[in-house]
């Protein structure tokens, strides 16, 4: 994947961050490049018309009672879509006051059937641009939705409008989960099919016989210069030709290559080439045989080593290709000169970076199918398996840098950056069903927990558990069941992740696969932990442990560490030792991460036994440690803590400031659960120094976020503490009033513990403010709720 994780105009902005332009081009399941929109034509002509047309549908000075919001670009393929609505993007880019949130494109491949995204997938992408962390992406559809349209809305709202251009949609039900809502946002859409979606439908037909002329023109005048006067002095024969082109753009973008790699060749010799391969493709309707006669004078120019290559191309699983892994899947070191020669006759594109090569949708088509009629010829198996070999090895290597170096030098640095712009084919290739593919797929664990891309991490081991199961290796399904439970616990699927670990854990003990039988453990402690059954996530993370000591894992005391988290619930003194233990192990190992993570547990130990001022001691020096290494969701957290540490030891002015740095990386990080939960204890801090009316409005912002990421129980717990902060205030009516609020969170939550003591709180609080007769009836539904639970 072509990923440079540039932003352009960058903005920060609540949880999201928003440069302007972001690019995803995408094969299934694959995050976006932020790297700009694809590449224009330099050869447009023709389309002025359309082109003031859609731009006019853009225009947000328009009553947007007259126009419509949305935009579909329809025609058939090979006709311009793509580039039209690039032109119309990159002219509105250049108006700063149309779209100053910046651009989303997406190509949804939904024609090509190896490369389609569904609109969860598509969605995924899209909120990951958008700066969304990946636990934070909800699983489905529906839920996907919303949260892309209420970002979107929330950056109309501050005068940041986004334009979203959704290239290559097939159906209404691909392309409709990504529009924007209709009074939040404008889009461009293009499709082969007019696509009922609210859109108004510009129809691109093909270009008019003169515009045909001078795309001829300019494209030889561009590579030939001025001196180039074929089509002027063959004005005939060059009409004979865009007609027989059938004035596609696409096909007149090759035969006009044709003419200026030899610029000894006169128009009628194309001309009369062009005529014989029509005949020869006669049953073809008229669009298709014009593009495929393009595209068969074309194929027929090509050296041997050139056509060999070509037909190879397409089997690179992902959307585009680098020079690099061209390379070993032709077995060319010299791979570069051959696609440069490749893309002057423009059978192949170049990507948004150099060195980075894709083929248009119906080139892939034509060269698959010869590549399938010589196939024995061009060992087209061995090279997929020459080419997915690269991406494992290469893949191997840098997850081992990314293991051992902890945040530190060059090696890290690079091998990150490789891993980013191969991201997309990384996906694609770990889902081609291939031995190399499974392997692919644990080898990119590292990367995608670092990089929080959990979407990729599931839908590869969906994969990898498919090829697993066929092939009835029992060892390896319990590996990757294994792993997706962990998975699942990162992105807060708690009970998905504990049926899951339970399934992993007895496969891996009938197979005797101790690494993934720990692995199994790890998820299922950390997912008990975070479901209140401490004493079996003690015990899971225990015999995690030990295994890990069995084998000699040298992760085997941080392990312990980690399981003390949850011994903290039951035995706070008994769990800082082991804390101690994990702390020492990794400074011993110069495991600089795992000692940021053991010191903040830690000090979370020490905060829960009261001895606050060494708590925030630890606390500090593990946001040092992750600030040195740039990890700052690491950092944030460390911060919330130390935050925390602070107002236990009564020093409020130095924990609001922790806490507001807190909330800053949070919003940095686009970690919208983690921002909520630094703004709570932000507001706590301000409670504790009396200032109310500060504590409320935090405590608000708080609550909206808890809801909007579906935490209905922590969002009750945010309003309750802004009716503390009346009480404490005096203010009884306003404080009865958020007690409400909170006891409604908590019921919508079914969260009965929460409720119980919501409702306490509100019934005694009702007493003070003399509303006897609801208190009663608060004490009523107290009551009733203990008895039921007490029964059960």
């Amino acid at each position: 994947m072509t990923t440079s994780n540039k932003i352009d105009d960058g903005i920060f902005f609540n949880a999201v961050i928003q440069g302007r332009t972001i690019t995803v081009q995408l094969p299934p399941t694959i995050t976006p490049a932020l790297s700009g929109l694809p590449l224009r034509s330099r050869t447009y002509v023709g389309r002025s018309r359309e082109l003031s047309s859609l731009l006019d549908q853009l225009d947000p000075s328009t009553s947007q009672q007259e126009t419509a919001r949305f935009a579909a670009v329809v025609g058939m393929a090979g006709v311009g879509k793509t580039e039209l609505a690039l032109q119309a993007a990159a002219e509105a880019e250049k108006r700063t006051d149309w779209f100053p949130g910046g651009i989303l494109f997406i190509n949804l491949f939904g024609y090509d059937n190896e490369r389609y995204l569904s609109p969860e997938q598509a969605l995924g992408s899209l909120l990951t641009a958008l700066g969304v962390p990946g636990e934070q992406i909800p699983p489905d559809l529906t839920d996907r939705t919303r949260l892309y349209r209420s970002i979107l809305s929330v950056y109309a709202s501050r005068g940041k409008n986004i334009l979203v251009v959704i290239d290559n949609a097939s159906s209404d039900g691909q392309v409709e989960p990504l529009l924007p809502s209709h009074d939040d946002g404008t889009a461009i859409v293009t499709s082969r099919h007019s696509l009922a979606v609210g859109a108004r439908i510009l129809d691109l037909d093909v270009l008019e016989p003169s515009a045909s002329v001078e795309l001829v023109r300019r494209v030889l005048f561009q590579a030939r210069g001025k001196n180039d006067s074929r089509v002027a002095h063959e004005q005939e024969q060059a009409h004979s030709l865009v007609e027989l082109c059938g004035n596609l753009p696409l096909a007149l973008q090759i035969c006009a290559s044709l003419l200026a790699d030899s610029p000894s060749r006169p128009v009628s010799s194309l001309v009369q080439a062009l005529f014989a391969a029509h005949t020869r493709l006669d049953r073809l309707k008229r669009e298709d045989r014009a593009v495929r006669a393009a595209f068969e004078l074309s194929y027929l120019q090509l050296s041997a080593d050139q056509a060999r290559i070509l037909r190879l191309l397409p089997l690179n699983p992902g959307p585009d290709i680098s020079s690099r892994a061209a390379a070993h899947l032709t077995g060319d070191p010299n791979i570069e000169v051959v696609l440069e020669d490749l893309a002057r006759a423009h059978l192949i594109e170049p990507g948004t970076t150099w060195g980075r090569w894709r083929l248009h949708d119906l080139l892939r088509l034509y060269s698959d199918e010869k590549g399938k009629e010589h196939a024995e010829l061009d060992e087209r198996n061995f090279s997929l398996e020459r080419v997915l070999y690269f991406y494992l090895v290469t893949t191997t290597s840098t997850n081992l840098i990314l293991r051992e170096r902890n945040g530190r030098g060059e090696d890290e640095v690079e091998a990150l950056k490789w891993l980013e712009e191969e991201r997309s084919n990384l996906v694609a290739a770990a889902q081609t069903g291939h031995e190399i593919g499974v392997d692919l797929t644990f080898a990119l664990d590292q990367f995608f927990h670092l990089r929080r891309y959990f979407d990729d991490w599931i839908t590869v081991i969906d994969s990898a558990l498919k090829a697993l199961r066929m092939q009835g290796d029992l060892h390896r399904e319990g590996w990757a069941l294994a792993s997706l439970a962990q998975v699942l616990y990162h992105v807060r699927r708690f009970d998905e992740a504990l049926d899951i670990g339970k399934t992993a854990l007895d496969i891996c003990q009938r197979s005797g696969n101790r690494y993934g039988e720990q692995v199994a453990l790890n998820a299922l402690s950390q997912s008990l932990y975070h479901l209140g059954k401490y004493r079996e996530s003690v015990d899971a993370g225990r015999k995690a442990a030990e295994i890990l000591h069995e084998l000699g894992d040298p992760q085997a005391a941080k392990a312990l560490g980690s399981l003390a988290l949850a011994l903290q619930e039951l035995d706070v003194q008994e769990a800082i030792p082991l804390h101690r233990h994990a702390v020492s192990d990794c400074q011993a190992r110069e495991d600089r991460h795992g000692e940021a993570a053991m010191r903040n547990l830690l000090g979370m130990a020490l905060r829960k036994s009261g001895e606050f001022t060494e708590a925030a001691q630890e606390h500090w020096a593990a946001a040092t440690l992750y600030q040195e290494f740039g990890d700052l969701h690491g950092e944030a957290a460390a911060l919330g803590s130390y935050g925390l540490a602070l107002q236990g030891a009564g020093r409020y002015a130095e924990a609001i400031q922790a806490h507001s740095q807190d909330v800053r990386l949070c919003e940095e990080t686009g970690d919208r659960h983690a921002l909520a939960e630094a703004l709570d204890n932000l507001a706590l801090g301000h409670r504790r120094v009396g200032q109310v009316d500060d504590a409320v409005a935090v405590y608000r912002q708080a609550a909206e976020i808890f809801q909007e990421v579906g935490d209905l129980s922590m969002e009750g717990l945010a309003i309750g503490g802004s009716g503390r902060a009346f009480e404490e205030a005096g203010r009884i009516d306003e404080a009865i009033q958020a007690y409400r609020d909170a006891v409604q969170s908590f019921r919508n939550a079914n969260d009965r513990e929460n409720l119980l003591m919501a409702l306490e709180t509100l019934g005694i609080t009702l007493l003070k403010g003399g509303l006897n007769e609801e208190s009663d009836n608060v004490r009523e539904e107290f009551m009733t709720l203990t008895s039921a639970l007490d029964a059960h």
